[in-house]
C-alpha cells in the first residue's frame, strides 16, 4: 500500500468515528459510500476512492461490511497497535490531554509526563507520574519511546525538541504555537490552537452568521501541516 496523504488519513478518521462511535446508535451491518458521504458531506466518489486506497471494495447495492471497514481503518491508522508516548509540559493543556478518554481506545497510552515545575514533579496526573525533564532523555531511551506530545512554553519548545530527538523520539505532536526544526526522519504534527481561535474570531468579526465552517483546505504553511522529512 502506498503512503496515504494527510487529507485521506483525516477522512478515514471521520469515517471511523461515524461508523464506530455513532453517539449511542447501533451501527448498521452494511453501509454504502453514498450513506457515508451524505452523513459527512463528502462526495461519494471520494469515499469509494479512500476506502479503495486501504484495500476495500464494496458490493453493488450492498455496499461495505461495516465491521470490515472499521477493522481496515483501525489497522491502517495503527489503532490496533499500542502506541506509548511521553508528554512534555504538564500544565493545564497537558493535563487535559492526559485525561482525554478516547486516546486509550485509539491505542495511545502515556508512559510518563515531564515538567520543570518542582511543585508538579512526583505527583500523579490522571494516573501518569510527572517526572523532571532532567530524567527525560534517559527514560525515553530506556523505554524505547518514539512519540512525544509537546505542550511547553514557546521559549522552551525547540530546546526540548532537540533533547527529544537526541533521545530517540521520531514523532512529535506539537501543541505549541511555534515551528519546530527537526532532522530528516522525524515527523512533526502541529496543532496550533491559536489558528483555530483566529479563524473563529475572524468569522465572527466579519458578521458571517452562525454557520458551521467547512473542513480546512490543505495547509500552505508549515505551522498548519503534518511535516515528515524522509530519511
Amino acid at each position: 500500500m502506498s503512503r496515504l496523504r494527510r487529507l485521506v488519513l483525516e477522512r478515514l478518521m471521520r469515517y471511523y468515528r461515524f461508523l464506530a462511535e455513532g453517539r449511542g446508535r447501533t451501527p448498521p451491518t452494511t453501509v454504502t459510500s453514498a450513506e457515508i458521504a451524505q452523513a459527512l458531506d463528502i462526495d461519494p466518489t471520494q469515499v469509494r476512492k479512500d476506502l479503495g486506497a486501504i484495500g476495500l471494495v464494496g458490493l453493488g447495492r450492498v455496499g461495505f461490511d461495516t465491521c470490515e471497514v472499521c477493522r481496515a481503518i483501525r489497522s491502517t491508522l495503527g489503532f490496533d497497535r499500542r502506541l506509548r508516548a511521553v508528554l512534555v509540559g504538564a500544565g493545564h493543556l497537558g493535563s487535559a490531554l492526559l485525561a482525554y478518554p478516547p486516546f486509550e481506545q485509539w491505542g495511545l497510552t502515556f508512559a510518563a509526563a515531564f515538567d520543570t515545575d518542582q511543585r508538579k514533579i512526583g505527583h500523579l496526573v490522571t494516573g501518569c507520574r510527572v517526572r523532571s525533564v532532567r530524567s527525560m532523555a534517559t527514560y525515553i531511551a530506556r523505554h524505547d519511546i518514539r512519540l512525544a506530545i509537546l505542550t511547553t512554553p514557546v521559549d522552551a519548545a525547540q530546546r526540548v525538541t532537540d533533547r527529544l530527538v537526541a533521545a530517540g523520539v521520531r514523532a512529535i505532536w506539537n501543541f505549541t504555537p511555534t515551528r519546530l526544526t527537526v532532522p530528516a526522519g522525524v515527523c512533526v504534527r502541529d496543532e496550533p490552537i491559536s489558528l483555530g481561535l483566529a479563524e473563529l474570531a475572524y468569522h465572527l468579526a466579519c458578521g458571517m452568521g452562525p454557520v458551521h465552517a467547512k473542513p480546512a483546505a490543505p495547509a500552505t504553511r508549515p505551522s498548519q501541516a503534518l511535516r515528515c522529512r524522509p530519511t
